[in-house]
């Protein structure tokens, strides 16, 4: 979004008593809104930017991204990536489409809902950006936006956001009402508080300047405040739906709430496998990081990525739904042409509890033990791996994702013997020579999904 003049942004009002106050004609004095206090940070974002670590933009503070869907009929070629990866890095985002009074207003917005998809309830309303009159009159311009908000609003239930500024909203726009949709304001200016179109009369978000500065993104970028608390922020989302209240709604899914949404597939009583491309497998981060090979791995296929010694982008996970409690052997796969790292560091998420394990992936060409732990009967446990393994990127190490096989060791009592930690490499074949055999292979069935990143 390109706008005009540069501004240093102050969240609060300015004291009358202490500062002095340039002299403004009433109606521009009614138009100027100050902020209710305490903000939230947030950006937006296009094809502009380029390539964006999102995990160091969450790290930064920023909360929430606006991400470019569309440019009139134009698709945005980042939108996917950066969803993608905004969401795997628990940064709340929203879409926004730049709005072409020259083109169909009904037609640009099904292309943008058709791009979008289906939306979660944590998602921010979509955002119509309205700057640009391609040569229409207001009246003209006014009718576009107005056919596009109720279209969007109709489609989804809630009115979107529109994105404007002052002046051209007044000239261009003709002023129309459009209040039932909240406003995001644009305006550089060294005023402490923003002077908004008429006739809205607060202002949601404000984007202060194009000229910011985020850790993971190059160059320039368009900085945003949210107007209100983290509080505030999160009700504006909507209900994020209750995990056992036998409803799949708002923001959950089969992995976040399987007892609502129906587990991605079930691990047997004696055990099983989640292979990479399984539906209780899910990779995270942005696409561009993983690669993914059909020639080797367990049943001719993995994923892997590079290693680096900074914050986690890319991981995966590999997720279990117990038939029975009891006591299981973990096993990962690691195919010696690939598998590089020596410091993986896998988190086993058992009965509750995490227990790290760090594997040195190239010293088998197969299945590796992480050792024998104590799984709870049903979901919400899980095999973790990221690529924050120590090692630097420079060194182009190669980190794999692949099986993770499951075996039952106790006698299905719950009277297993030995410790957490059974030795690594058990199992496979070593690179420096000796086999050893595989066990029975249990498929998992289920729905498809995504799965959040690790915490903390």
């Amino acid at each position: 979004m390109k706008h005009v003049v540069l501004l240093a942004f102050v969240v609060a009002c300015v004291d009358s008593s202490t500062q002095p106050i340039e002299a403004t004609s009433e109606l521009e004095q009614a138009a100027i809104v100050c902020g209710r206090g305490p903000t939230v940070k947030g950006i937006d974002v296009s094809y502009y930017q380029g390539t964006i670590n999102w995990a160091q933009v969450k790290a930064s503070g920023v909360a929430f991204a606006f991400i470019r869907v569309s440019d009139g009929s134009f698709q945005d070629p980042n939108f996917a990536t950066y969803w993608a990866g905004s969401r795997a890095a628990h940064v709340i985002h929203g879409a926004y489409h730049f709005f072409r009074p020259a083109l169909d207003p009904i037609v640009q917005a099904d292309a943008f809902l058709a791009k979008l998809g289906t939306m979660k309830a944590d998602d921010l309303p979509p955002v119509l950006d309205v700057e640009a009159a391609d040569g229409k009159t207001p009246a003209q311009v006014a009718a576009g936006v107005k056919a596009w908000v109720n279209h969007v609003k109709t489609k989804l239930g809630r009115p979107p956001i529109i994105y404007t500024g002052k002046y051209f909203w007044q000239d261009s726009v003709g002023g129309v009402n459009l209040t039932s949709s909240p406003l995001w304001h644009a305006q550089y200016t060294t005023a402490a508080c923003p002077d908004i179109a008429s006739p809205w009369t607060d202002w949601a978000i404000w984007q202060y300047s194009s000229s910011g500065s985020v850790p993971g993104i190059s160059g320039n970028v368009d900085v945003d405040h949210w107007n209100g608390d983290r509080a505030s922020f999160d009700a504006f989302l909507g209900p994020p739906g209750t995990c056992g209240d036998s409803t799949c709604n708002g923001s959950e899914d089969q992995f976040s709430c399987p007892e609502d949404c129906g587990a991605c597939g079930t691990i047997e009583a004696t055990g099983g496998v989640v292979d990479d491309g399984d539906t209780c497998f899910v990779a995270g981060g942005p696409a561009t990081g993983m690669r993914q090979v059909k020639t080797d791995g367990m049943d001719g296929d993995l994923v892997w990525t590079h290693a680096t010694a900074t914050v986690e982008e890319n991981f995966s996970e590999w997720n279990f739904n117990f038939a029975e409690a009891g006591r299981y052997k973990i096993e990962v796969y690691t195919a010696a042409t690939f598998a590089q790292s020596k410091k993986a560091k896998y988190v086993v998420h058992a009965s509750g509890a995490d227990h790290d394990v760090t594997l040195d992936q190239s010293a088998v060409d197969g299945y590796q033990s992480l050792g024998d732990f104590d799984f709870a009967q049903g979901a919400h446990q899980f095999v973790h791996l990221g690529d924050s393994t120590g090692e630097p990127v420079t060194d182009n190490v190669q980190l794999v994702f692949d099986a993770v096989r499951v075996t039952r060791i106790d006698d299905g009592m719950g009277s297993g013997s030995g410790s957490d930690m059974t030795p690594p490499n058990a199992g496979g074949c070593s690179t420096s020579g000796g086999s050893a055999g595989f066990g029975i292979l249990l498929a998992f069935t289920g729905l498809a999904g995504g799965r959040r990143k690790r915490r903390g």
